[in-house]
């Protein structure tokens, strides 16, 4: 079986897999792999669904500094606005 090398490897594409690939692109590492067991990024953002969903934080906390959301809908998103920003944030880098 042939082998492959990574510089990096990341275990999971939450939102601490995520920065961190996107990290590594800013430092001009892009040979790395993102393991992931589910079938999307997001994390528990991802995995979980049910009525009620939300951060139980300011959500602004949940924006990366290089790329915050002066648009979020309220002061404690909904799962589904969280993970729509993972998305977006991933899309774009």
């Amino acid at each position: 079986m042939p082998s492959e090398h990574f510089d990096a490897v990341i275990v999971g594409a939450g939102f601490a897999g995520i920065g961190a690939a996107i990290q590594l692109k800013r430092m001009g590492i892009e040979n790395f792999v993102i393991l992931e067991r589910e079938d999307d990024l997001g994390g528990t953002w991802h995995v979980n669904h049910y009525p009620g969903l939300a951060v139980d934080v300011p959500t602004t906390t949940y924006s990366y500094y290089f790329e915050p959301n002066p648009n979020w809908s309220r002061l404690y998103s909904t799962g589904d606005e969280i993970k729509q920003y993972a998305d977006d944030v991933a899309d774009k880098y």
